[in-house]
C-alpha cells in the first residue's frame, strides 16, 4: 500500500498509530522529532506525512512548511490535541488535514488517511490520451453549395 512517515514526540501515539496503519498493509516509518522527521522524509519517498503539532525544539507546522517546499503535493495531516486553542486553521495553511486528538482521532485518521490517499493517486494518474486510428484516412465532409435560382 503506501509509505506513511509519523512524526510525534509521544512514543505511545507513535507505536499506537503504527500498529493501526500497518494493520491496513501500509508500511510506516516512525520519527520522534521534527528534526528527525525531515531526516527521515529527505532518506526515503513518502506517501503521506502525518505529524504531530505541539512538539519540542521544532513544531509540527514547522515541519509541514518545510516538507511541502520541496514536496507542495504530499499529503499531510497535522494532529493536535489543541487545534481550536491554537486556531491551527490558520496558522498552518499547507496542511491537507487537521486532526484533533481525542476520543474521535482514530476514526478520523482513518477516514482522511483513506481519503487522502486517494486523492493523491487520482492526481498522479495520467490523463486519457486520444490516438487517431492510423489505418482509417482521415475523410473531410463534403462540401454542399447551393444552386442558384434564376
Amino acid at each position: 500500500m503506501a509509505k506513511i512517515l509519523c512524526i510525534d514526540d509521544n512514543a505511545h501515539g507513535l507505536s499506537a498509530r503504527r500498529v493501526l496503519l500497518e494493520k491496513l498493509g501500509h508500511q510506516v516509518t516512525l520519527a520522534r522529532s521534527g528534526a528527525e522527521g525531515l531526516k527521515a522524509f529527505r532518506k526515503e519517498k513518502t506517501d503521506l506525512l502525518i505529524v504531530d503539532y505541539a512538539m519540542p525544539q521544532m513544531n509540527g507546522g514547522e515541519v509541514v512548511r518545510k516538507v511541502k517546499k520541496s514536496s507542495p503535493r504530499l499529503p499531510v495531516i497535522l494532529l493536535s490535541g489543541y487545534t481550536e486553542t491554537l486556531e491551527l486553521e490558520t496558522k498552518v495553511k499547507d496542511a491537507d488535514c487537521i486532526l484533533s486528538k481525542g476520543a474521535r482521532e482514530i476514526p478520523d485518521l482513518l477516514n482522511a488517511v483513506r481519503r487522502l490517499l486517494r486523492k493523491a493517486k487520482a492526481a498522479r494518474k495520467p490523463a486519457a490520451s486520444v490516438k487517431a486510428d492510423a489505418k482509417k484516412p482521415v475523410t473531410k465532409p463534403a462540401r454542399t453549395t447551393a444552386a442558384k435560382s434564376a
